[in-house]
């Protein structure tokens, strides 16, 4: 009956609209009044205890760096380079995309701010290259969500700082995933240009290649010291954050491109979205271990055994769940709302912690480009000033890929965990 409470005042607060963080903050606290059991500290432990990491002090950093990172000329200078990389083989754009989106994934680690520099800069192009403006959105949407997989990822930060997994570890974790579905997304794109018609570029040349590559340099070198400095022990995630701010500032500095107006408004948005990310943490934290003790871990873990006898079917099921939850709330809230009611499951079927968290990153950031949400969906199609309808078109083959690389990580473990055992 509690179970039942909370959950429905928590889809009530949705369906009027209140922000997410707040709906399961309400919800929590009504719960908690009506149940004698359950004394006031419940509400300060769970808050405290969800935020009281140092890691988290990384995440602020990282927005920040995300939001200077268009600014600063370097999103520019990778496509160019990406251009000259790959923009003479079939849907050469399409794959500059791509191969800009893995990079930018190593240095900002946040879908939106990936999402929203790859838009605002390439679908134009792809336009007038031939390619419909919903596809170009559909495809910058799944390049953007490479953020929270591919090292270093905000996402990332947020479960090492509430399981206690070694950062580094789970960094590595995700990279050969990423990897994986940005080859999908090139086997996509080429698909989509043989079926349109789309023309080749022209070889630029090896002496343009290599200028591009010179220039693009100092932003290339950047994912390798971010990651490289994390993994030999040099600076923590958090220092690591620190740095790609400090290194997209002077970037910016020296190539004339930063304003202190528009460094102001980096630091307020970078704030604001920290703000926002804290309090959904703390709440959903509560409202998790809440749900947690009434037994919805006892009646999840049933219905996957019910489902499936194999640990790695019960995780197809917990994948699925994750992604339709996904489609509806903040991949963040469903992350620490979920992560007290499925950590039971790790003991009860000996998943490897690292193995099963980087599969419930996997399925939840896909519900950042699947409707009816899809919040990064939302910001490509607003910025470029795209009909919704027209991304959902070509939404769907980009979800596939997705899913598809969940599966291949639950059958095969190794791809995420190959490169976690040499360290």
């Amino acid at each position: 009956m509690k179970l039942i409470l909370l959950f429905g005042i928590f889809l009530v607060t949705l369906l009027f609209g209140m922000p997410i963080g707040y709906g399961m903050g309400i919800s929590s606290v009504i719960v908690l009044l009506t149940d004698p059991k359950l004394n006031g500290t419940f509400v300060p432990q769970k808050i405290w205890g969800a935020l009281d990491s140092f890691s988290f002090m990384a995440v602020p950093f990282f927005m920040l760096a995300g939001s200077m990172m268009e600014q600063s000329g370097i999103t520019e200078i990778l496509v160019n380079w990406a251009r000259s990389l790959v923009g003479h083989f079939r849907g050469g754009l399409g794959h500059a995309c791509i191969v800009t989106g893995v990079v930018m994934a190593g240095v900002s680690g946040s879908a939106n701010a990936d999402t929203a520099a790859l838009a605002s800069m390439l679908v134009p192009i792809m336009k007038e290259d031939g390619y419909d403006d919903g596809y170009s959105c559909a495809l910058v949407s799944g390049c953007g969500i490479l953020g929270p997989i591919i090292p270093p990822s905000i996402m990332m930060v947020l479960y090492s700082g509430v399981c206690s997994i070694a950062i580094g570890k789970l960094f590595m974790a995700g990279f050969i995933p990423g990897i994986v579905i940005a080859i999908g997304y090139m086997i996509v794109n080429i698909l989509y240009a043989r079926t349109h018609d789309i023309r080749r570029e022209p070889f630029a040349g090896w002496k343009k290649l290599g200028h591009d590559t010179v220039v693009a340099l100092p932003a290339l070198v950047m994912p390798i010291i971010i990651i490289g400095g994390i993994l030999s022990g040099i600076f923590t995630a958090t220092e690591s954050g620190a740095i790609a701010c400090a290194y997209c500032i002077i970037y910016g500095l020296i190539r004339k491109r930063l304003t202190m107006d528009y460094m102001k408004k980096c630091f307020m948005d970078a704030v604001h979205s920290s703000a926002t990310t804290m309090i959904i943490i703390g709440f959903a934290c509560m409202f998790g271990a809440l749900a947690t003790n009434y037994n919805l871990a006892k009646i999840i873990q049933s219905a996957a055994s019910s489902f499936a006898s194999s640990p790695q079917m019960v995780l197809v099921f917990i994948s699925v769940v994750l992604y339709i939850a996904g489609m509806f709330i903040d991949s963040n809230a469903v992350m620490f709302m979920l992560i007290p009611i499925f950590a039971p499951l790790i003991d009860t079927y000996h998943y490897d912690p690292l193995y099963f968290a980087i599969v419930m990153i996997l399925a939840l950031v896909m519900g950042g480009i699947s409707p009816p949400v899809g919040l990064v969906m939302y910001i490509a199609s607003a910025i470029t000033g795209t009909d919704l309808g027209k991304v959902v078109k070509y939404i769907f083959r980009f979800i596939v890929i997705n899913y598809a690389a969940v599966i291949l990580v639950i059958f095969v473990p190794q791809i995420a965990l190959w490169l976690p055992g040499r360290m």
